[in-house]
């Protein structure tokens, strides 16, 4: 039984070593990284959250635009019996205000509870 113990204590520390790893690629700038970066890592990020105020890492490249609102999410990594698992948990809902580049934009948080981290999805066109 001990066995089982340290193995499950194992896991835990090398997905939160993961995850901590994640999440500092997360808070890396996105506008000096490579496209793919920005596109498969960082789009959606919100950067900083100010009161109602929210800086997010999606720009004009990404189609965003004024007034465009977009439903906001909280990554969660579950722990299942068969290995952990990422789940969507919806935090809010924000209004862009602003587009700085093709790469950040400026919004308002209509409702929710929206923190630093979460991922805000912008319908992509193909």
């Amino acid at each position: 039984m001990r066995n089982f113990s340290n193995k499950k204590k194992l896991t835990n520390l090398f997905s939160l070593i993961f995850l901590n790893l994640f999440l500092i690629l997360l808070l890396t700038n996105c506008a000096s990284s490579q496209k793919a970066y920005h596109q498969y890592i960082m789009r959606g990020t919100i950067l900083e959250v100010d009161g109602e105020d929210v800086f997010l890492c999606i720009g004009s490249k990404d189609g965003a635009q004024v007034n465009q609102e977009l439903d906001t999410y909280d990554l969660q990594n579950v722990v299942r019996p068969k290995g952990s698992k990422w789940k969507k948990e919806k935090t809010g809902k924000i209004k862009i205000t602003e587009i700085v580049d093709e790469h950040f934009a400026k919004g308002k948080v209509i409702s929710g509870n929206i923190k630093v981290n979460d991922i805000a999805e912008i319908e992509i066109k193909r």
